[in-house]
């Protein structure tokens, strides 16, 4: 039997095979046809915004490096894809002596693979030569890459990055960047879950903050899921994002919203759907936020980033003594292992 696909780009429906087993788009019933279309948008929330638009980047660079060569992107021919490996894992090496990271050349298989089950074709990255050169340059211990790891916020760096908000001249800027840095620090978020959060996601309680998160990188499927915050702890973001709420005047809607170039006032909000409208921020904007303060606090970017909120909360919490199972319940982690690459024995 012959598989369907339905393509998030055109919303078509795609057969991997000659055998015609299933109707055609074009064949449904006329009074089937906006149920159809109702349900092939859906597909635009299959992947992220951001992992959209690294995959299409990453399988730019591939459709290149295959037009430079004469062969086929898709579907491409698994000795293709071995070849691109063996580019990508040399790439900088004559430039800059470092070599691309295997977590670098696992997105661009990643993106290869996705381009390729869109198109209902199969994806050559799971041919087992493919799986084989992979499995051995992940093992290959003598590569020389760049460490892209970025060192955690701390308490003693958080109170310079306060200081360099603080200096800002405009109140309302200096409001909001606070409940940003500080928010992201205590509860240990990702910038994209930053940037989703609500007003109504927010519960002000009386020792404690609560946000409700509708979805994380580790909750796709819109469980109930809670960040407890207290309000008595080092750095707490609970007065700050009250006073941000205050300041702004803001009642509903997304919490974090664009400013004025002079930073007096905010811009015009407006939602179109979940992935578009103006007026507020995105996660790109929290990321350079963040950078921007950490230069001005000489906290070298180049080491420091949105992520180290998140791993500062984990480290953090670790050296307050506090459990794996309590800084999971913090951070959103659902693998106990996935704490040990943050944390370090305490003195």
């Amino acid at each position: 039997m012959s598989r369907k696909h339905i393509s998030p780009i055109s919303n078509k429906v795609s057969s991997t095979s000659s055998n015609n087993d299933f109707y055609q788009e074009a064949e449904l019933p006329i009074s089937m046809l906006n149920d159809f279309e109702s349900a092939a948008k859906e597909t635009r929330y299959e992947i992220s915004n951001n992992t959209r638009r690294v995959y299409r980047s990453s399988f730019g660079i591939f459709k290149a490096y295959c037009d430079a060569h004469g062969r086929s992107s898709i579907p491409a021919d698994p000795r293709t894809v071995i070849s691109f490996i063996g580019h990508q894992k040399d790439f900088y090496q004559a430039k800059s002596g470092h070599q691309l990271s295997t977590q670098t050349i696992n997105s661009r298989l990643a993106a290869i693979r996705f381009y390729h089950i869109q198109s209902g074709t199969p994806s050559p990255t799971e041919h087992p030569l493919v799986t084989r050169v992979m499995r051995g340059l992940m093992r290959n211990h003598t590569r020389i890459v760049s460490d892209y790891d970025q060192q955690p916020i701390m308490y003693e760096e958080l109170e310079i990055l306060i200081q360099a908000i603080e200096n800002q001249s405009q109140p309302l800027t200096q409001k909001r960047d606070k409940a940003i840095i500080l928010l992201g620090f205590q509860g240990g978020f990702r910038r994209s879950e930053l940037a989703n959060i609500k007003v109504n996601h927010l519960s002000f309680l009386r020792d404690k903050l609560k946000v409700r998160l509708p979805y994380s990188k580790s909750n796709q499927q819109g469980q109930r899921e809670w960040k407890v915050l207290p309000k008595g702890e080092t750095f707490s973001a609970y007065e700050p994002i009250k006073d941000w709420l205050n300041a702004a005047k803001i009642k509903e809607g997304h919490l974090f919203r664009s400013l004025t170039r002079d930073g007096r006032y905010i811009r015009d909000y407006q939602v179109l759907d979940a992935n578009s409208g103006k007026g507020f921020l995105r996660g790109d904007d929290i990321y350079q936020l963040i950078k921007r303060y950490c230069n001005k606090a000489d906290l070298d970017p180049k080491f420091y980033g949105a992520h180290s909120l998140r791993s500062g909360c984990v480290t953090q919490l670790h050296e307050n003594n506090k459990d794996h199972l309590y800084i999971m319940g913090r951070t959103g982690h659902t693998d106990p292992r996935s704490l040990n690459h943050y944390l370090k024995p305490n003195d």
